[in-house]
């Protein structure tokens, strides 16, 4: 699976010959790890079972070269604690995170994929669609921002579905921790994520809520035109494309453009903030029902199916991780 497929396509179960065999492993004496379902730049997604709960999960296990970094893993343990406290309907909810031999963030199972797995399976979101998954998606980043969190990730592959199609933000926290620790992710992962990112985040800058404003801008293009703007061939061509410019909000987008184009100011003092661009949304003379969206469906194993696993060890977090 590609980067832009993304780690969280969780209705995908995915073969890959370069993922270790976790398949069958019991993390932390409590979650078996049925089948992978996503693979990205710093994690591997596995359907899980939690054994003590009885409960479907989803179970994300970061791959060996963040494992083996202590300033990640201490940055990760800290932000996904944080992150464990967000309580947002259109969040998705983390339920634990570990670090036996292997770290890992445990999160609610979502079975109606992400808007990447969407877009990548050719379909786009008519008008009154694309509305509506803005307005819940910055209402979140509205709940979250003044929670005092940043994203730092907005992109279709953290945008994810529960069965009704009501929008879910993955990975909240997550991107922060690999900033902080400076990881450098490999190329093509790189120019995934750069599709996606402000001016400011292009430059270096500070970032606040405002730079999630912007990328959500950039996804509802794509995710009603197919056209993603500044997409280069390169990181670099990506990133200065979009420096001291404006979003180029195409005609396409009808009723929405004033709040896109508000959105994409080139300089973050001019956006504004989440929770005004999801009033702004809700504001557009967009007419029509909302359509259901065409999620994609999960297979899962029957919990009958299932054998029953005793835990032995909990997880519980150790001081000097």
């Amino acid at each position: 699976m590609t980067e832009t497929e993304g780690s969280n396509n969780y209705p995908r179960v995915v073969a890959n010959s370069r993922m270790p065999d976790r398949v069958g492993q019991v993390l932390g004496g409590r979650y078996r790890l049925l089948a992978p379902i996503g693979t990205g730049a710093s994690a591997t997604v596995y359907l899980s079972d939690d054994v003590v709960l009885r409960r479907r999960v989803a179970v994300k296990v970061l791959h060996d070269a963040l494992a083996d970094d202590p300033s990640f893993l201490k940055r990760f343990r800290a932000e996904a604690q944080s992150a464990a406290a967000l309580n947002h309907p259109n969040i998705m909810a983390v339920h634990d995170w570990g670090q036996g031999d292997v770290p890992y963030l445990v999160t609610e199972m979502l079975n109606g994929g992400s808007l990447r797995g969407l877009l990548d399976r050719g379909n786009l979101l008519e008008i009154a669609q694309t509305q509506a998954v803005g307005v819940e998606a910055a209402r979140a980043l509205d709940y979250a921002h003044r929670q005092g969190f940043v994203h730092r990730d907005i992109k279709p592959a953290n945008l994810l579905f529960d069965d009704e199609g009501r929008v879910r933000i993955a990975d909240f926290g997550l991107a922060r921790a690999l900033a902080e620790a400076a990881w450098t992710e490999p190329a093509g992962a790189v120019l995934g994520t750069a599709r996606y990112a402000s001016p400011e985040q292009a430059q270096g800058a500070t970032l606040d809520g405002r730079s999630d404003v912007y990328s959500l801008a950039l996804v509802l293009i794509e995710a009603h035109t197919g056209t993603l703007p500044f997409a280069a061939d390169t990181t670099l061509g990506t990133l200065m494309a979009r420096v001291d410019r404006p979003i180029p909000v195409p005609p396409e987008m009808g009723p929405l453009i004033p709040a896109l184009q508000a959105a994409g100011a080139a300089d973050p003092a001019d956006r504004p903030d989440a929770g005004t661009f999801a009033t702004m949304l809700m504001a557009a003379g967009v007419t029509g029902a909302v359509s259901p969206l065409p999620l994609a469906g999960v297979t899962t194993l029957e919990r009958g199916e299932l054998d029953p696993i005793e835990p032995t060890t909990l997880f519980r977090p150790q001081d000097d991780v």
